[in-house]
């Protein structure tokens, strides 16, 4: 499997605090069958002194890291992009980080408020051939209330990023429910760890990917957490497909 939305850096973030907890996440993910992981912390979103500068630095110390301690894991790089008023110019300028370098990067819209015109801030982005993945929407509580926000920018050429935690249950009822339910439709890319430490929020995607089989089948689920990453990896086109409507779950009631 390859991860790839995960905040392995070292004190950089609220991420992993040190290389020696960095080095843990690697054996972790490992471990659980991940042999690629990008490093994506995050950048632009006003609470981390983190640059492009900063994160490529550490990056090249966690690979010496890596080599030096022979951990035979690929270690790509990234960022986790906040939504800002300019964000094209970010990219466009290369101050944003894309994923491997590529056409696509991680895209985390705010929790608290989603802004009106984010429909066209995402269209504007993908005609420019940068390609948004919308990160966890199932922990995003707008997009709870109104999943035909999510809707609307997948219908945009969106791709959309569920988090393993949220499918097995650690995030609560809501967001495991409302991440089935984008797999059953067929709304979901990538399963990814959204890491943060070698703790509670530590590397895995295995127990994910056997919900995901159960509700997509096999050759589906694997997609999401191989197929669909390896071609970010190599910046290769993503084959999507429009959706228009989740399904509903059936209520049962009991007296």
């Amino acid at each position: 499997m390859i991860d790839i939305h995960c905040h392995i850096l070292p004190a950089v973030d609220d991420g992993a605090d040190d290389m020696a907890e960095t080095l843990d996440m690697c054996r972790l993910a490992l471990e659980d069958g991940v042999t690629a992981v990008f490093a994506t912390p995050h950048l632009f979103n006003g609470m981390f002194a983190t640059d492009r500068d900063s994160i490529t630095a550490a990056y090249h110390d966690v690979t010496a890291a890596l080599t030096a301690q022979g951990i035979p894991i690929n270690l790509y790089l990234g960022s986790d992009l906040h939504l800002t008023p300019h964000i094209l110019d970010q990219l466009k300028g290369e101050e944003a980080l894309t994923l491997n370098g590529g056409r696509y990067f991680l895209l985390e819209p705010s929790f608290r408020l989603l802004p009106p015109n984010l429909g066209e801030a995402v269209y504007a982005l993908i005609s420019e051939g940068f390609v948004p993945i919308i990160t966890h929407p199932e922990r995003n509580d707008q997009f709870l209330r109104r999943e035909e926000r999510l809707l609307e920018l997948l219908g945009l050429g969106a791709l959309c990023q569920i988090t393993a935690m949220s499918v097995t249950g650690e995030f609560g009822q809501a967001c495991q429910q409302f991440s089935r339910k984008l797999m059953e439709a067929g709304a979901v890319h990538f399963i990814a760890s959204d890491a943060h430490s070698a703790g509670w929020r530590r590397p895995g995607m295995a127990a994910a990917l056997e919900v995901a089989e159960g509700l997509m089948g096999a050759e589906n689920a694997r997609k999401l957490v191989l197929d669909h990453p390896r071609a970010v990896v190599n910046d290769l086109p993503i084959e999507t497909a429009e959706v228009t409507h989740l399904p509903r779950r059936r209520k049962f009631w009991f007296f």
